[in-house]
């Protein structure tokens, strides 16, 4: 006969007994019936099923006669599970005193977390997403071990094409352990899901071995509204074509603006910039901007102001008072002219040619004219020219173009075009809308007609060209110059003196001056042309210069171009002085009812400045 004990249980996992009463076991004989043994104290008792007490042990109260039995444990404590059936021997020799004929290793149960990763706004499965699992405080075995230390990572999991990740094997502790999941990389495009989630694995049954808990996570993402807006702030400009890049400056997108905002979607927190490739025609082209992309799902607002272009451009032509060569004519025919007579007999004398671009951006074309009608009226004979020196000539060059009476064919291919040779990028010079509206050479101002003079001439410094280089025939006489500089940035002038361009006389054709090479060593000039009258100059006939400018941007059209003109008028007068009429000479009246008619001719001339279009 043998006393037996049952119990003791060790732990599956740690293999430590685990001292806690409440599991239940039955004895089997070798035909596998229950054994039922008598117990007197405290009280008599038959029973076949026997308890553990705190030590996790049972002793039989009955000793058992040698042979083969069986162990069925029937219920375990939490978080345990009912072990199987174990045989057990006790031999004819075993008259000891009690002895623990089974011992048992109890598997606890585990645990599993299923996440679920979907997109906040589509429900759609993602992938990539990235969690820890952490402890959220001890968990503590029933034997008293650390399964996890407070806030240290069990498992670190990522989501398949399903959206899914899991977790297996989680220690429940003593029956309950609470758990920390937490996103540490989202997919690619989506907004780090910030909540810690906290998930509680409970011990469900002796007979389940596994409990599960299903975690559902949604990730947003950034989402932006990029507008290409006017001035005002208010009205989507269309037809800009725009790009944006991002922190490491590579292109992520590039679209052409509409009368809605372009949404960008799935951008990563940071800096980002958008640059304006081609603005619409009628607007200037704006400077790049930076933005922030923030951590939000919310939809966030970038806007891009375009400048309407309006181009305005200025001349001012003013002439020194000539003597004519006549003997016995006075200068000054009307009494209106206000400068010192010219001391020479020889009928030299100059005048200077100002230009500026007033617009608030670049152009494309920015043209000097200086129609020489004195020239073509045989008033007076052009002799040379000192080009202009000018502030914010994108290029630093220019082209001087000559024009002849009678009129020479152009050459075929002239070599010079300032607006497409002058190095300055516009992308509407190569479109079809404006080559359709310009031509191939996509100038505003026509050349027929007109010759190269000499191209690439510094606007930096002046160069002096003079008729007689031209070596032409005695009967052709020089009755245009033209200066072509191509793109000229905002604020372009040839005198710099802002006062000067608003004066009150600055059209008025008796608009003279003392000297005109009184304008020589400041930082910018206008052109100084020297020209001598001829003896056609009398009181029947007037000397009249006319100079223009023309400028335009992206092809020119409504706001897009500008022209300025500016004449001047000289007469002359016989000596004697005649009865007067008012405050002037009799004389000078019919001076100017002779020139009268030239003037109305002029201003017919004007309106009718041949153009492209």
């Amino acid at each position: 006969m043998c006393s037996a004990e049952i119990g003791n249980q060790p732990d599956a996992q740690t293999g430590a007994s685990v001292p806690l009463a409440g599991f239940t076991f039955q004895l089997l004989d070798s035909n596998h019936e229950p054994v039922s043994q008598t117990c007197w104290y405290p009280a008599h008792n038959v029973m076949d099923t026997f308890t553990t007490d705190a030590t996790g042990t049972v002793t039989l109260p009955e000793s058992l006669v040698p042979g083969t039995y069986y162990v069925r444990e029937t219920s375990a404590k939490e978080p345990y599970l009912v072990s199987e059936e174990i045989e057990v021997n006790i031999p004819a020799d075993m008259n000891l005193t009690p002895v623990a004929i089974a011992s048992y290793y109890d598997r606890a149960a585990t645990g599993n977390i299923r996440i679920v990763k979907t997109d906040a706004v589509d429900g759609s499965s993602l992938a990539g997403a990235i969690f820890e699992i952490r402890a959220s405080g001890d968990i503590v075995r029933p034997d008293g071990s650390i399964a996890a230390l407070d806030g240290e990572t069990v498992a670190t999991v990522t989501t398949d094409e399903t959206g899914e990740a899991r977790a297996d094997n989680l220690p429940l502790g003593s029956g309950t352990a609470r758990y920390e999941v937490v996103e540490t990389q989202a997919p690619a495009g989506f907004l780090l899901d910030q909540t810690t989630h906290i998930v509680d694995l409970t011990y469900a049954d002796q007979k389940t071995p596994v409990v599960e808990a299903r975690l559902n996570v949604s990730d947003d993402y950034t989402k932006v509204d990029i507008s290409k807006v006017d001035a005002s702030g208010e009205q989507e400009v269309e037809g800009a074509r725009l790009t944006l890049y991002g922190p490491d400056k590579t292109e992520i997108d590039s679209w052409t603006s509409s009368d809605k905002p372009h949404r960008v979607e799935h951008l990563a927190p940071g800096t980002y910039s958008l640059r304006e490739m081609m603005s619409p025609r009628t607007y200037d082209l704006a400077e790049e901007i930076t933005f922030e992309i923030k951590d939000t799902g919310e939809v966030q607002s970038v806007a891009m102001k375009d400048a309407p272009i309006e181009i305005k451009g200025q001349v001012d032509k003013r002439q020194e008072l000539v003597q004519p060569i006549e003997k016995g004519l006075l200068a000054n025919g009307d009494g209106k002219n206000r400068a010192a007579m010219q001391t020479n007999t020889d009928g030299l004398f100059s005048y200077t040619i100002d230009a500026r671009n007033d617009s608030t951006t670049w152009v494309d074309e920015f043209t000097i004219t200086d129609d020489l009608e004195c020239a073509e009226d045989d008033t007076a004979r052009f002799v040379s020219i000192e080009t202009p020196v000018a502030i914010g000539d994108l290029n630093g060059l220019c082209n001087v173009w000559y024009r002849t009476t009678p009129l020479d064919s152009t050459d075929v291919d002239e070599p010079a075009n300032a607006t497409l040779d002058d190095g300055h990028e516009n992308p509407w010079l190569e479109s079809d809308e404006v080559k359709e509206s310009l031509g191939e050479d996509c100038r505003l101002v026509d050349y027929d007609g007109w010759h190269l003079w000499k191209a690439d001439v510094s606007t930096t410094e002046s160069t002096t060209l003079e008729a007689k280089e031209l070596d032409l025939a005695s009967n052709t006489v020089v009755t245009g110059i033209r200066i072509e500089y191509g793109a000229v940035a905002a604020g372009f002038t040839t005198r710099s003196d802002a006062d000067s361009w608003t004066r009150d006389d600055l059209k008025d054709e008796h608009d003279d001056l003392d000297d005109a090479k009184a304008i020589l060593g400041t930082d910018a000039r206008g052109a100084i042309v020297h020209m001598q009258a001829t003896s056609a100059y009398t009181p029947q006939t007037a000397l009249t210069n006319s100079a223009r400018v023309d400028l335009c941007r992206n092809g020119g059209g409504d706001k897009l171009e500008s022209h300025d003109e500016d004449r001047v008028i000289q007469r002359c007068t016989l000596p004697q002085d005649l009865p007067a009429t008012g405050s002037v000479p009799i004389a000078a009246c019919i001076t100017a009812l002779l020139t009268s008619g030239a003037a109305a001719l002029w201003f017919a001339r004007l309106r009718s400045i041949p153009k492209k279009r």
